[in-house]
């Protein structure tokens, strides 16, 4: 039988973004068959472990619930890649962070990334401006658990692709583009990252003085495609699925 993958759709019927629409060109040629649908049409999906969806974080964890899959919660910083950060690190909240009093500080919510984006904040009363009330954006709480790190100044920053162990695509997102990260320091990364997903990305950044560190890790089941080929994007997309719903 066919495999099938179902692809989100905007009020247009076109492919949700652009990711979308390279992911299903890509499950093509790895020969599924694909099928649109719009958001609110997923409960009616015949859905089962076998099929898999691509669409937005919010869609994709949707589907998994469907299926009685609990959507993972990814470390942006696992345990067993710290030393590799080359900067201080640790989960604590945001009271934790305004009682601390330390800053400059990097802050990003520790497993509901959605709530804020990470970013350096200067001042106390920057990170508190987060606890406002924003229309259309959840409420915000001192208890919310942080990653809070020193802050690091990166020239270059890239992103890799990594399935099963192995890096199948590295693309580059900020800073200068001609200043590379050290490919050994990511192949060493990759190989001390413990229980790793099947399908992920690794972001690097390269200091001034010419140093690699890992920025951050993202879970592979709702990542965009960052520049992979079609057929490597939907095989990393698949791969993590296929982990998820065998779990």
């Amino acid at each position: 039988m066919q495999p099938i993958a179902y692809v989100q759709t905007d009020s247009n019927g076109q492919p949700y973004s652009a990711h979308g629409a390279v992911a299903a060109k890509g499950f093509e040629l790895l020969g599924f068959e694909v099928r649109y649908f719009h958001r609110e049409e997923l409960e009616r999906l015949a859905l089962n472990t076998a099929t898999v969806v691509v669409g937005g974080m919010g869609t994709v964890r949707a589907a998994l619930l469907q299926l009685g899959k609990l959507p993972p919660q990814q470390d942006s910083a696992p345990t067993s890649l710290l030393s590799f950060l080359g900067r201080t690190c640790r989960v604590t909240t945001l009271n934790g962070v305004l009682n601390a009093g330390r800053f400059p500080v990097f802050v990003k919510p520790h497993s509901e990334a959605k709530l804020f984006n990470g970013q350096v904040f200067e001042h106390e009363a920057d990170l508190r401006s987060l606890l406002t009330a924003r229309p259309g954006f959840p409420a915000i709480t001192g208890d919310l658990a942080v990653l809070a790190q020193s802050p690091i100044h990166f020239v270059s920053e890239w992103r890799t692709f990594v399935i099963q162990t192995q890096v199948i695509g590295a693309s580059f997102y900020k800073g200068d583009p001609l200043v590379f990260p050290n490919g050994k320091f990511i192949h060493d990364t990759v190989a001390a990252f413990e229980n790793a997903p099947a399908g992920y990305s690794a972001d690097f950044g390269v200091t001034p003085e010419g140093k690699t560190f890992l920025i951050e890790i993202n879970d592979g089941y709702s990542l965009g495609h960052g520049g992979l080929t079609s057929t490597q994007y939907a095989e990393l997309l698949h791969a993590r699925w296929t982990e998820i719903c065998a779990g």
